[in-house]
């Protein structure tokens, strides 16, 4: 019997050692046909953003292929225009998640292990007879890292460029460049007052591999937040961005309703579906139904135990500044949240950290692109688009009553927080989606 994937996101592994799989590969097709130069997909955490990197990555890398990961797969069917392009490029997948935090030196410290480590990965590379002296010279810098070093824009921003261009050399083939949670370093430092520092160093990093670079066949970014262009990638005009309200591989990311049905089919439990869209069920990307994928795999895991699995850690710190700042605002229009109502909000998806907190606007932002609320329908406006926004389910309910009630405790009186409690409290279950 085939076992349940909790907290697999190596694709390898979870063919190999034959766990349950939830077919994702036409996204492979789909972004072969309509890639741009750069693709950036915005998920909440924990919906499979870095297990779908990880399929590219054993699909297109020179150094990986192999056919028999992806037989009986989806894109094994889509002809020999897609699986002519499989292990024909040399890919480098870099994960940011995880940074260290605490202050600048700290985190850029833990930025350039990772580079560094992704070099040691492409060790061959420095006795390559396509670089150059030099070249090799600065490769072996990179991997040799020095404890004591102070590290800077000079050396470490170009660095992933660089190794896009020794590996176009070395096999005479552009590289595929993914980069799992790109927006990971700019959050920590935003919630620790390193936010200036970080984004200069983040900016290049980012402008040197991701514009004008000759040496790039195509890249994709993944994320929690869309952090504005003119931030972080000013010039880059070649960048399509897909977010929770694209319509654009709306399915790609979390479990489909058919995709839970087959799942609970699989292990003899179609009689809890109902309970499993009461609790998981909701959200709604890009016109797309979607389960939390997390909580869905937790829920089989505990043998059918209905809880609040997924807990958002990675916006809480951004959240709770923000209720810190516009808490006064919008207690009302929690209160109709948690009632289940609608509340409509005009929407940016790019946030602009320096502005964070001005408006009411970015607070329900946050809690959109973090996965907190969905969107029920989308109207334009004189100031872009209105969003209708509304909590999607039974776990995120239990999840926002206690993270925004504990945030209100920061400005609030103790009997004032009980009393808005009492608001909250679960009459006859949660409203209907």
């Amino acid at each position: 019997m085939r076992r349940l994937p909790l907290g697999i996101d190596n694709f390898r592994e979870l063919i190999e050692d034959e766990y349950y799989f939830v077919d994702k590969t036409y996204f492979i097709k789909d972004l072969l046909d309509t890639r741009a130069k750069v693709t950036l997909l915005t998920r909440p955490r924990r919906f499979g953003k870095t297990l779908t990197l990880s399929m590219l990555k054993e699909f297109f890398d020179v150094n990986s292929a192999d056919s028999r990961l992806f037989d009986e797969l989806s894109i094994s069917r889509s002809g020999k225009k897609y699986m002519g392009r499989q292990g024909k490029y040399p890919v480098i997948f870099i994960s940011l998640k995880d940074i260290t935090r605490g202050d600048y030196q700290a985190a850029l410290r833990s930025v350039c292990d990772k580079i560094s480590d992704l070099y040691f990965e492409y060790s061959f590379l420095s006795d390559s007879v396509a670089l150059a002296e030099r070249e090799k010279m600065y490769f072996k810098s990179i991997c040799d890292i020095d404890k004591e070093e102070m590290y800077g824009l000079e050396k470490w921003g170009k660095s992933l460029k660089c190794l896009t261009m020794y590996l176009y050399k070395h096999y005479g083939i552009k590289p595929i460049v993914l980069i799992d949670e790109y927006d990971a370093p700019i959050q920590a430092a935003w919630e620790d007052g390193y936010y200036d520092a970080m984004m200069m160093f983040m900016r290049q990093f980012y402008s040197e591999v991701l514009k004008t670079n000759e040496a790039l066949e195509f890249a994709v970014l993944t994320g929690v937040l869309r952090v504005a262009k003119e931030s972080i990638f000013s010039g880059l005009n070649n960048l399509r961005v897909c977010t929770v309200l694209s319509e654009a591989y709306s399915d790609v990311f979390g479990f489909t309703h058919e995709e839970v049905a087959k799942l609970a089919d699989a292990l003899g439990r179609h009689d809890k579906l109902a309970e499993i869209q009461e609790w998981y069920d909701g959200y709604n990307f890009g016109g797309q139904e979607i389960y939390n994928p997390w909580s869905v795999i937790q829920y089989f895991q505990e043998n059918c135990r209905p809880a609040a699995y997924w807990v958002n850690t990675s916006a809480n710190g951004i959240i709770r500044k923000m209720m810190q700042r516009v808490g006064r605002k919008v207690e009302g229009e929690l209160n109709q949240l948690m009632q289940g109502n609608v509340v409509s909000k005009n929407v940016h998806e790019s946030i602009i950290y320096e502005a964070i907190g001005s408006n009411a606007d970015d607070f329900y932002t946050l809690l959109l692109t973090t996965g907190y609320l969905k969107a029920v329908s989308i109207e334009p406006d004189s100031f872009g688009e209105k969003v209708a926004l509304k909590i999607p389910n039974k776990e995120i309910y239990n999840l926002f009553r206690v993270e925004i009630v504990r945030y209100m405790t920061g400005y609030r009186g103790v009997s004032d927080v009980m009393e808005i409690r009492h608001c909250f409290l679960w009459q006859e279950g949660m409203p209907d989606k």
